[in-house]
């Protein structure tokens, strides 16, 4: 068979993946600048190092064909399969941020469907559901609006260069807020156990945006509206008969205030050990905290200063012994750095510590290991968003320049994922640095 008829033969054949012509794939203020790019979208974290904005990347071209799965499509399976000659951008090869708000995420979107789900049934309920009034309806149709239309906000290109002082917010969204606000308010008057659902949407969202682990205010409202309906585990479980996702919003927020009051070292919190008795090991391990790490997190943010100095270290010490440095799954890594905070936070509690030459070796190993941790999670872990804790105490007890490198790249990443969150992170990890004359 002759070359000419092989190349005809092979140019008639149905080709998988014919590629369009491949270009230089930095963006183009790291071209200019002759910087290395880490091909992260819509902006490269040397862009955000730099202040800069990111100039943008040339697209290159790939093509499906007939009957064959794209790369990229495998990659993120909710994206529908394109049409045989439809140009679709490719992926970037750096470390993604695509998936790291993926149970967060997750979670708001069941609480939105919660609202569908309530709207769709409010016929057939109304008689029966004494709490399901025309201002609880009219409560969760405008909450089901505002979460919406924040989330698709959020997944656009504008999200990623919001930061302390830069939210903006469109018209709508503005409307669909005020408007639910207007319903959470007149349901709290009337103490309707469906206003937890609005608190807990916008404890979602405000969470990251207040300055870190200052999340009282959600919490110390929900507490008490719950306290006006029950008052154990076996009447919240009535309740939620009622309610749909209850139980899931307490454990939410009852999170919150455990990690709050160790990120705030302060003392005593917000709901009651039954409410906590509802973390069971499937939400826990949904965060990757572990059972008896989770009891610890309770103990700091219970703890004394000036009580059981000593049994307090040995319980910090215990911690630090179980660190599994053979798990390299996602979840060992985060169940190691939770592990790593609840060691910090207890030693940073006790003030006879800080003259202990053995405790600080243990308070520096600690903060050392985390920052190992989170430098080795792929931010598209669905644990990676909620190693804020443990980041921010190895970012208050850093010694090194590389530790606050390391922590100060986790912040980037948070800030510039498709959902931002934790803007006051960085910021108060920097003023901790410049005390102790670590900042760059």
């Amino acid at each position: 068979m002759s070359d000419n008829h092989t190349q005809k033969h092979s140019a008639g054949r149905p080709r998988g993946k014919p590629r369009g012509m491949r270009r230089d794939r930095d963006c183009r203020s790291c071209k200019s600048r002759n910087v290395k790019c880490d091909l992260n979208r819509p902006r490269c974290l040397p862009c955000i190092q730099a202040g800069l904005p990111c100039g943008g990347y040339p697209q290159r071209v790939v093509w499906a064909g007939q009957g064959s799965t794209t790369a990229a499509s495998r990659k993120s399976p909710q994206r529908r399969t394109p049409r045989p000659t439809q140009p679709i951008p490719d992926e970037p090869t750096g470390p993604s941020h695509s998936s790291a708000a993926t149970d967060d995420q997750s979670f708001v979107n069941r609480l939105a469907a919660s609202c569908r789900q309530i709207m769709s049934v409010s016929g057939r309920n109304h008689g029966t559901n004494r709490y399901l009034s025309a201002e609880a309806l009219s409560l969760v149709s405008h909450l089901s609006d505002f979460m919406q239309a924040r989330i698709e906000s959020r997944s656009t290109a504008d999200s990623y260069s919001w930061g302390v002082g830069e939210k903006t917010e469109s018209l709508a969204t503005a409307r669909h807020r005020l408007a639910a606000l207007v319903g959470l308010n007149e349901a709290l008057h009337e103490a309707n156990p469906f206003a937890l659902l609005a608190i807990a949407a916008f404890a979602f969202f405000e969470v990251y945006d207040s300055p870190f682990g200052e999340w009282q205010r959600h919490l110390y409202c929900a507490r008490s509206l719950l306290d006006c309906h029950c008052r154990s585990r076996a009447e919240l479980a009535d309740l939620s008969e009622t309610v749909t996702g209850l139980t899931e919003i307490v454990a939410r927020l009852v999170w919150l205030d455990t990690l709050g009051a160790v990120a705030r070292q302060t003392t005593g919190l917000i709901f009651d050990n039954w409410h906590r008795g509802i973390l069971n090991d499937k939400f826990l391990q949904v965060v990757g905290c572990l059972e008896d790490t989770f009891g610890l997190f309770i103990y700091v943010a219970n703890m004394d200063e000036a009580s059981d100095p000593v049994g307090s270290c040995i319980l910090a010490m215990e911690q630090l012994l179980r660190l599994d440095a053979s798990d390299a799954t996602d979840l060992g890594l985060a169940s190691n750095a939770h592990r790593c905070a609840a060691a910090l936070a207890v030693l940073g509690r006790i003030s006879e510590a800080k003259t202990a030459t053995s405790t600080q070796s243990a308070l520096a190993s600690a903060a050392e290991r985390i920052c190992q941790i989170i430098a080795g999670t792929p931010t598209s872990s669905q644990f990676y968003v909620h190693m804020a804790v443990p980041a921010y105490l190895a970012g208050m007890h850093a010694t090194t320049p590389q530790q606050c490198d390391a922590v100060r790249r986790y912040w980037q990443y948070c800030n510039t994922a498709r959902v931002p969150r934790y803007p006051g992170g960085l910021a108060r990890c920097d003023e901790e640095w410049r005390a102790k004359g670590l900042a760059g």
